[in-house]
């Protein structure tokens, strides 16, 4: 009997322990049981969404605050269901003839027909392995070199190829990834391609972030590129961030077993932000001058995450994903399905954290899948980029 009770305080003592670390994350930060999500009329925002053609599955925006010039990395709906290497969608035969682009928005000139003046910013000089001109985006930065100089540094999540430069099935092997550096001239319709970073510290790339001597950081969002141990990761994590020298050198430089890490982004302290996608944490880390990265904060939403920015008065705008069943469902059908998106603002004071919640939206109204939030602080006005919904959405100030 002694035995018997002994075995059943073991598995009552281990179940709580696994509750505590593991179950109760899961149910109440990533999927959100009990979790209140308020109706979008509630914020004091007008929103639309932008839809055209040239701005479906904008992963990612970066504003240009000189210029104001919004730029957005679009792949295309149709593009990103069959061929979305994060999500396990490896059909590269679906992709969309000539890849995709990046659109130039001109926020201060909104037309008639409820859209901005945009134009697509056309690479020159990049080939891929298989001499194919196609890019397939996901997240990226950019810095500003000097007064007409902008670098873009962008994932580029290419199919893997044979020893003769041929596609290859990639449900064996994974992404081909590479991070693609180009050159861009303000008010010119071109960005030129420089150099091609290919790294094995690299291999399931999310998002960059530009550090000041050229160097960058760079998310690893699954612990390997394909197989049963992705299914793990968001339990026992083992994605990482990298840092690559200006020359292209890369190694491992987080020490932590990150669970999906998203979007990162540089903060205006130097500190570099890494969202987690499944956890709901933005971890803050100071690069060391060992090149690693020091985790210094952790900033706690109790919300899935995607991307992150930074706006000119260097408030930090996080992307939250608060349902994620109907997350899910809707990137499976994105033409009839959304879901309910939520945009955190968090400022730094007197080294301490604020958040708020300052946008949501329960009945994907007029929301949905929300990846980025990009916040103009001359206007107010939120721009809204999503991974896969076929339009971009804005929100102006009430």
């Amino acid at each position: 009997m002694p035995s018997v009770l002994l075995i059943i305080s073991t598995l009552v003592v281990l179940f709580g322990s696994l509750y505590q670390l593991v179950i109760k994350e899961v149910l109440f930060d990533s999927f959100g049981i009990g979790r209140s999500i308020h109706l979008i009329e509630d914020f004091p925002y007008s929103c639309r969404r932008l839809q055209h053609q040239q701005l479906e599955a904008c992963e990612d925006l970066w504003l240009d605050e000189q210029d104001r010039i919004l730029y957005a990395a679009c792949t295309g709906t149709n593009d990103r269901l069959s061929w979305n290497p994060a999500m396990d969608r490896l059909n590269q035969s679906g992709r969309r003839p000539g890849g995709s682009q990046m659109i130039a928005i001109s926020i201060d000139s909104p037309g008639q027909d409820g859209l901005f003046d945009m134009h697509p910013v056309k690479s020159e000089g990049y080939s891929g392995e298989a001499r194919d001109s196609s890019l397939n985006f996901l997240g990226f930065d950019a810095a500003v070199i000097d007064p007409s100089t902008i670098h873009f540094y962008m994932v580029n999540q290419r199919p893997p190829v044979d020893a003769n430069n041929q596609y290859v099935d990639a449900t064996n092997i994974g992404v081909n990834a590479t991070i693609e550096i180009f050159v861009h001239k303000r008010g010119s319709g071109i960005m030129r391609h420089v150099s091609t970073i290919f790294s094995p510290e690299v291999w399931s790339p999310n998002r960059v972030a530009i550090l000041p001597d050229g160097a960058f950081v760079v998310s690893n969002d699954h612990s390997v590129k394909i197989g049963f141990r992705r299914k793990l990761d968001p339990i026992i994590g083992g994605a990482t961030v990298a840092y690559c020298s200006p020359t292209g050198v890369c190694h491992r430089a987080s020490t932590n077993k990150l669970k999906f890490p998203n979007g990162l982004a540089k903060g205006p302290d130097g500190l570099i932000y890494v969202p987690g996608s499944v956890d709901g944490t933005i971890g803050v880390f100071e690069l060391q001058d060992n090149r690693m990265l020091k985790e210094v904060d952790v900033i706690r939403t109790r919300m899935p995450l995607d991307n992150l920015a930074f706006d000119a008065n260097g408030d930090l705008f996080a992307a939250g994903l608060p349902d994620i069943p109907r997350t899910m469902s809707a990137f499976e059908n994105p033409y009839e399905l959304s879901s309910p998106a939520t945009v955190f603002r968090i400022r730094k004071i007197d080294n301490t954290y604020h958040m708020e919640k300052i946008l949501e939206d329960v009945e994907g109204k007029v929301l949905s899948g929300v990846t980025t939030a990009v916040h103009d602080a001359k206007t107010g006005r939120l721009f809204l980029g999503s991974a896969i919904s076929p339009y971009m959405m804005v929100c102006d100030p009430k």
